[in-house]
């Protein structure tokens, strides 16, 4: 049975502290691929670091479940139309991207000016700059236009299909109950890992890749997943590991993906664990079980993880622009170097977050309910006619 309209959802802090863990993710990988190292230091890199991009598969999966947990009644927002929804949506990730994509703009001037020759991939032209503004790289199958002028915006493409597509399939899997939605999300899952082999059989082995990783038609296996699983937990139907198994079994899962062909290495490598860790997270909250995901601290990274997301790796590529790749840096520099990004990114990302992300989330807010007339009193009543 459907699941009876609330009127405002629980909070789930674990989930805003995991935004956290899952953006640092993405920030290794990035930081490991762009400052050279050798020897030991990246052998261990490549265990602990290069699979990082499995935190892109983490973020959808939990876009679809905290929409999900967001909503109530039959609508794809709670007491909210389709406008409004998508207004949301809109407010929510494109003004901070448009500063960010500045700031990509402004890396690739200084690159030419630093390393005119070196620094070809990803130039802003005409078609670049167009296709990302309107957030559509991701549909393109050559990496020099899904990586774009920003490299990590194609995510946010495939997030922009997710949202047009969630009015969708949230009722359509709001419908299902029990065992159903539990045996839908396995198929999820189930399907997730078949897609390589799809690509496989089907795909030019040109734009395999772009199919398994970058198009949001097959991403979009991963938020229907969350919607799924969000539905599950909302409705007590939930069962599943505690936190600290499911964490456990999610870290297990993560260190051993390299050993995995790499076409499932790349995006359905942690996905069955992913499912475990986020309803463990959400459960943990709403049964008040201790979760080191609710520190004050995390949640402030997490709640900015977006903008860090977006920045992130325009800092990394720039610093390693000027101060140059042609040579391996001894441990002593790198880590260093690895960790200076990273301030510098949330020293960028923080003030994003809380001078543009946050405002343009209010200017929703700002605008007033709409007025509900009174019900008209009977005439009889007015004038105490009995």
């Amino acid at each position: 049975m459907p699941d009876s309209p609330r009127a405002a959802a629980p909070r789930l802090p674990s989930l805003t502290g995991l935004r956290f863990a899952a953006a640092l993710l993405v920030f290794g990988v990035h930081a490991y691929s762009f400052i050279p190292v050798g020897g030991f230091a990246h052998d261990l890199g490549h265990l602990l670091l290069d699979p990082g991009d499995l935190g892109v598969s983490f973020f959808f999966v939990l876009s679809g479940f905290v929409l999900t947990w967001a909503a109530r009644g039959a609508g794809p927002a709670p007491g909210r139309g389709l406008g409004r929804f998508f207004a949301g949506r809109f407010l929510r990730i494109y003004p901070a991207y448009v500063v960010a994509l500045g700031l990509a703009v402004v890396s690739k001037w200084v690159g030419d000016l630093v390393d005119p020759v070196g620094n070809r991939m990803n130039q802003v032209n005409g078609h670049n700059l167009g296709t990302s503004l309107f957030l559509v790289q991701a549909w393109y199958p050559d990496d020099v236009t899904y990586l774009g002028i920003s490299p990590v915006a194609w995510s946010l493409s495939c997030e922009i299909a997710f949202y047009a597509a969630f009015p969708l399939l949230y009722p359509l899997l709001r419908r299902l109950a029990g065992r159903a939605l539990a045996l839908t999300a396995v198929g999820l899952v189930g399907l997730g890992l078949l897609l390589p082999l799809i690509a496989h059989l089907f795909v030019d082995p040109a734009y395999q890749r772009w199919f398994v990783y970058v198009l949001p038609l097959t991403r979009g296996v991963e938020f229907a997943l969350g919607i799924a699983l969000a539905l599950l937990v909302r409705s007590g139907a939930w069962r599943g590991p505690g936190l600290p198994v499911a964490s456990a079994l999610f870290v297990a899962n993560y260190l051993i993906v390299n050993l995995l062909p790499h076409s499932v290495r790349d995006t359905a490598a942690v996905l069955a664990t992913t499912a475990l860790l986020i309803p463990a997270a959400a459960t943990a909250d709403l049964t008040a079980a201790r979760s080191v995901w609710r520190h004050p601290l995390l949640i402030k990274l997490g709640d900015a993880s977006y903008a860090f997301f977006l920045v992130h790796l325009t800092i990394v590529t720039t610093g390693m622009t000027i101060l140059g790749r042609s040579h391996d840096y001894p441990v002593w520099q790198a880590v260093p170097l690895g960790l200076g990004f990273l301030v510098v990114s949330y020293a960028v990302a923080l003030p994003l977050h809380r001078c543009v992300e946050t405002p343009a989330m209010r200017l929703l807010r700002r605008r007033p309910p709409a007025v509900v007339p009174a019900p008209r009193t009977p005439a009889r009543e007015r004038i105490g006619v009995r």
